[in-house]
């Protein structure tokens, strides 16, 4: 095995600083993005959770997100990012606990909406 050096063809990114307008919902500090296309605007993420047999379990994950400058689709206003998750067995008498949570968790992703709504000038 040689230890000698060799050449080998790299491609770098060229390196500049671009100023872009930031929401001031924006909690993202833009770390890691590399091309003007990847960049996106999120914001604080609400959680939901709801009591499992195997204790509390967050399900529901939800931000306001903008991503501007995608190339396949602009997001020109604020979205909603969703992210639900949550598998388990209940017994009968715990649903009635279950269903009250997820209308907690319902109401909060509702309320994430009519944040994303009042920022793009919509109405809530």
């Amino acid at each position: 095995m040689s230890t000698e050096p060799r050449m080998v063809d790299v491609t770098i990114i060229e390196t500049r600083i671009v100023p872009i307008p930031e929401p001031g919902w924006c909690v993202d500090p833009h770390d890691g993005v590399h091309h003007f296309t990847d960049l996106t605007h999120n914001g604080r993420e609400t959680v939901a959770s709801v009591d499992t047999p195997l204790g509390e379990v967050d399900f529901l994950k939800a931000q306001i997100s903008q991503a501007p400058y995608l190339e396949s689709q602009p997001e020109p206003h604020p979205v909603v990012g969703v992210a639900l998750d949550l598998q388990a067995g209940y017994r009968a008498e715990d649903i009635a606990t279950l269903t009250r949570q997820l209308r907690a968790a319902v109401d909060l992703l509702d309320q994430v909406a009519a944040e994303a709504l009042r920022l793009r000038g919509g109405t809530a």
